[in-house]
């Protein structure tokens, strides 16, 4: 296979990836391990997480930067917490920091992501974005965000959801019963709120503050 056809087929990959690609990705779209270093020393590739790299010429926004996040971690990762709130846009920014949800099993580190390790994770609890990326779905984000995020800082996150149609108190309810309440941080803290809202449509932070 020729350089140029690796490239092309490299290029394939990294576009459906927001841009960023693997070490193996790269061996398998066939550069050698010399090529990839010497790709890297150049200046023609650029690394965004150990063995994840993107093009010199790729826009480095932050998608390209919590896709390279997920490739990272690898399979059965999945974004989450702050992160997972941004994409749903349920807060108006992505955060510095990629939040990701991965197996107990591993224990991968790196600057720049917080990795929160579960023993599993339901199907039910988890989805793709339209851009490919995986990650929890609303409802699981907002009892992940419950445990990370002080009260008066969740409620009009709530708020913002229902308002938006993401989550609904029902939903919310029936995902806390089944994943349990023992030993799991926030569940108090979302259950308190989901309680403020009475048969009301929504305004948790509100209800809260009066």
């Amino acid at each position: 296979m020729s350089v140029l056809d690796a490239e092309a087929r490299l290029a394939h990959i990294a576009s459906h990836q927001l841009g960023a690609f693997t070490r193996e990705q790269a061996l398998t779209a066939g550069f050698s391990s010399s090529q990839l270093q010497r790709r890297l020393a150049a200046g023609a590739w650029l690394r965004v997480h150990p063995h994840v790299y993107r093009h010199a010429g790729s826009r480095p926004d932050r998608l390209l930067v919590v896709g390279a996040a997920v490739l990272w971690a690898g399979s059965g990762s999945f974004l989450s917490h702050t992160t997972a709130a941004a994409l749903w846009r349920m807060v108006p920014d992505v955060p510095e920091a990629v939040e990701l949800l991965v197996p107990r099993t591993r224990a991968p580190r790196t600057p720049g992501v917080i990795v929160h390790r579960v023993a599993c994770l339901d199907r039910v609890d988890v989805t793709v974005t339209r851009a490919g990326l995986p990650v929890t779905t609303p409802v699981r984000t907002m009892i992940d965000l419950a445990a990370v995020a002080p009260a008066h800082e969740l409620a009009p996150v709530l708020d913002h959801a229902l308002v938006r149609g993401l989550v609904t108190r029902r939903a919310l309810e029936r995902r806390l019963d089944a994943l349990g309440t023992r030993g799991r941080p926030g569940t108090a803290r979302l259950r308190a709120l989901l309680g403020t809202l009475g048969s009301g449509p929504v305004h948790a932070s509100a209800r809260m503050a009066g």
